[in-house]
Parts: structure tokens; sequence; C-alpha cells
């Protein structure tokens, strides 16, 4: 849930620590970097694979859509 929120819904760490607070799950914003972290190295094989086949191909194609971030506060 913590790198579905980060990534796909672009929450950033801190906001995702206050929502859980408010909830009654303190967890600092430390502890929730940490468990991106060990997401990500838990991907990492599935990322390679990806990688390899995306890489093997003859063209790449790109989105270069921006996406609107607020500003801090």
């Amino acid at each position: 849930m913590i790198l579905f929120e980060k990534f796909g819904q672009h929450q950033p760490l801190n906001r995702q620590a206050e929502r859980y607070a408010r909830e009654g799950v303190p967890l600092s914003l430390s502890t929730l970097a940490d468990q991106v972290g060990a997401g990500a190295a838990a991907l990492m094989p599935l990322f390679k694979r990806l990688e390899a086949h995306v890489l093997a191909a003859s063209r790449l194609h790109g989105d270069d859509t921006t996406v609107p971030v607020l500003a801090k506060g």
C-alpha cells in the first residue's frame, strides 16, 4: 500500500505518515522510507526481467507527460 500510494498515486511519504497517524498508526518517515527501499529491493528481479525485455526491442517509445506537484506546505 505504501508503494502504491507513493508511485501510483504520487502521494509523498510525509502525507502518508500524517494519514496513518490520523488513523491511529504512528509511522515515522524513516520507517516508511525503509519500507520503500525494501519493496524496491524485493522487486528488483522483476525489474531486471522487464528491463531486459524492453531493451531487446528495436525501438523505444516514451511519454513525457508531466506530473503536477503541490508546493510544500
